[in-house]
């Protein structure tokens, strides 16, 4: 207790007590017998408030020895599971975790990783991913503003995260890391990245990108052959060596039927290689038919038709064909849409054709269409005609969402040669782009979209949309503006299918240490996002007796399946909604694919850069005395003494308030009874 509040409490005292005397045996000469009592509970009165207003303390020091904090992480990913690095890591957890001499001189940590850090309790060298860069980030995160210092021990090998040996500006302390495994280097060969698409199209070529490395220095042969379902379809020697230790193959195959396919892709071993699980790939594609014709009718020639021709053929999928409205029905049965340019009384066999076999079209209009013919041959669209040409700007509708407009501007886009007069569409539509003329934003379409019992239609009101194209590279140096926007529209006006309401994605092939699940959506009647939806999943293996069903949990933004669990092989599914009829199948594959067995060697030269990156140091396991030495004798590292002081009050606030109150009311009873108030 400080002597100032000492003195203060004296003082108090003091005062209290002249007070009472003064009060009690100075002033008044009566009442003798009560003069003691009451005189007390005034002075316990009178001295409590003072004690309030001087509210005593004392504070107390304690000592107390401050250790540094150890932290040691073991890598307990499946490399590890070699005859020698296992029984290294042993040896080390022997030597090290159970150490009591560093126990005692430090705050001891235990942690082990794989794909992530978890607490230390055994070692089973299991997991297939390693994640050295994560664990380093959990435990920076867990000691941050501490006094630590890391010891790993790991033969260095990352399959996934960030490159760890530049971590110096995340991590905050020393890693002294040591080295398991075998640090000799042996001649490989390996296939590094496979690039292939998820589809290819029936009769078409598909490109498959294939990198090839080679790790030694005496030139060596191989061969690398690509089968496709147990068909060889291509096969390239190579020749590598310690200066051109890489290669590039890129080959196109074709697409001959329809349906999933496996494609294999097989490095041939060179002598002495120990490791040829990384000479093969085994991937799937699916291939699909979705090949369109699309014909072009037009009886004037003008820039639009090779606009339009330009930007729908840039998809290879997609064929346009120019023709005259005097082409038979039978040619115009081998199109899967029509593009009807400025349509004329000529157009009436076309037209005729189009409500028959209720084909999907695309309606270009312009100053040279005769739309007297036009309200009298197409049902639910007519247009008044003063016979006079205005030029129209076009303004995107925000509203529309039929397809996706988010990447598509009308900036800068000219004016479309229009004709002038009032647009009365009688059935349900969306207006893609609405008219703006002089300056004033019109409440009718300038392209819009309509969907009937004949098939799906979109109208555009203007012509001179090359104008657009040639604008569109002028913004952005290609064509992609413009191309994109009519390549969606088309694929629009090829495709019938209605909105699902049960949609579900999920990979055709799933890699070994991937996320593998399978999400869905289901939306109302309304089209609107079903939150309380109950779907499920059955799965069923292919070449397995694998059978389960599993419910789907809700995400953010859909329902999300896991399916982690499963074993490698070909697997089929259905999904379901209770309640209701709807139901989705489909399939996959997993593919046994473990990155840790694509290591042989210890790469301690990444080692290395992180010890030296975070003032730490590199150790093999035979030098493991070393490193308890140099973290017992580091004068960064030894306990300190540390001062605490705990700051008490004298008195409790509530027991002395209710001391003062009680002798104040005791002390005026007394004089109340003896008549002295």
């Amino acid at each position: 207790m400080q002597t100032t509040t000492v003195v203060g409490i004296l003082l108090a005292a003091l005062i209290s007590f002249l007070l009472v005397f003064y009060q009690y045996f100075y002033k008044q000469k009566r009442n003798r017998n009560l003069q003691i009592p009451l005189a007390l509970l005034r002075f316990m009165g009178v001295f409590g408030i003072f004690l309030l207003l001087l509210n005593p303390r004392f504070t107390k020091t304690t000592n107390q020895t401050v250790k540094q904090d150890l932290v040691f992480l073991l890598d307990d990913s499946f490399s590890i599971k070699s005859e020698k690095a296992e029984e290294q890591m042993l040896d080390l957890k022997d030597q090290l975790i159970e150490n009591e001499t560093l126990a005692e001189r430090f705050e001891v940590h235990r942690y082990a990783f794989g794909s992530s850090l978890r607490n230390f309790d055994s070692l089973q060298f299991s997991d297939k991913a390693t994640n050295i860069s994560k664990a380093l980030a959990s435990v920076n995160s867990a000691f941050k503003g501490k006094s630590a210092v890391a010891v790993l021990a790991s033969d260095g090998n990352q399959t996934v995260g960030e490159a760890y040996e530049f971590m110096t500006n995340a991590v905050d302390f020393p890693v002294n890391a040591i080295v398991v495994g075998d640090t000799t280097t042996y001649t490989d060969l390996k296939i590094n990245q496979v690039n292939l698409n998820r589809y290819a199209f029936l009769e078409n070529k598909f490109p498959v990108e294939i990198f090839v490395s080679y790790q030694g220095e005496t030139p060596v042969k191989s061969t690398i052959s690509i089968r496709l379902d147990g068909r060889t379809l291509f096969k390239e020697p190579l020749i590598l060596s310690g200066e051109q230790n890489s290669r590039k193959i890129v080959t196109a195959l074709q697409a001959t039927s329809v349906g999933l396919k496996t494609l294999e892709i097989v490095l041939e071993p060179i002598d002495g290689e120990r490791n040829t699980y990384n000479n093969q790939r085994r991937l799937s594609i699916e291939v699909i038919d979705e090949k369109t014709k699309i014909g072009l009718v037009s009886e004037v020639m003008h820039p639009d038709l090779g606009a339009l021709i330009k930007a729908i053929e840039g998809n290879s999928q997609r064929s346009v064909s120019l023709i005259t409205p005097a082409v038979s029905k039978e040619e115009l049965s081998s199109y899967n849409m029509l593009i009807l340019y400025q349509p004329t009384s000529s157009f009436k066999s076309v037209l005729q054709y189009i409500e028959d076999a209720k084909v999907n079209t695309f309606t270009i209009t312009g100053s040279k269409t005769d739309w007297n013919f036009l309200n009298r041959a197409q049902k639910g669209i007519e247009r008044t005609n003063y016979n006079q040409t205005e030029e129209i700007l076009a303004v995107i509708n925000p509203a529309f969402g039929l397809f996706d407009l988010s990447d598509f501007n009308v900036n800068d886009f000219p004016p479309l040669e229009g004709s002038l007069g009032d647009i009365l569409i009688t059935k349900p539509y969306e207006s893609i782009l609405d008219q703006q003329i002089k300056g004033v934003v019109l409440q009718e379409p300038l392209m819009a979209v309509l969907a009937d019992e004949t098939g799906r239609h979109a109208y555009l009101f203007g012509s001179n949309i090359w104008k657009w194209r040639i604008q569109s590279f002028r913004n952005d140096q290609n064509f992609e503006n413009f191309d994109t926007f009519i390549s969606k529209l088309i694929l629009y006006l090829t495709t019938d299918q209605k909105r699902e309401r049960l949609a579900v994605s999920s990979e055709l092939i799933y890699g070994g240490i991937t996320e593998k699940k399978i999400t869905a959506s289901f939306f109302d009647a309304t089209y609107v996002f079903d939150a309380n939806a109950n779907l499920k999943i059955r799965l069923n293996g292919l070449n397995n007796d694998y059978s389960d069903e599993r419910p789907f949990l809700l995400g953010e933004t859909a329902y999300e399946a896991d399916i982690n669990d499963l074993p490698a092989g070909e697997y089929s599914f259905t999904v379901t909604v209770e309640g209701t009829d709807f139901a989705k199948n489909g399939r996959f594959s997993i593919e046994e694919f473990n990155l840790e067995q694509l290591f042989v060697s210890s790469d301690y030269q990444k080692l290395s850069q992180l010890a030296l990156n975070s003032s730490g140091q590199l150790y093999f396991p035979d030098k493991t005395e070393n490193l308890i030495n140099d973290l017992l004798t580091d004068i960064r590292f030894v306990p300190t003494q540390k001062s605490v002081e705990n700051v008490v009050s004298l008195i409790d606030f509530r027991i002395l308030l209710g001391i003062i109150i009680l002798a104040f009311t005791a002390e005026w009873f007394i004089r109340k009874y003896n008549g002295l108030i």
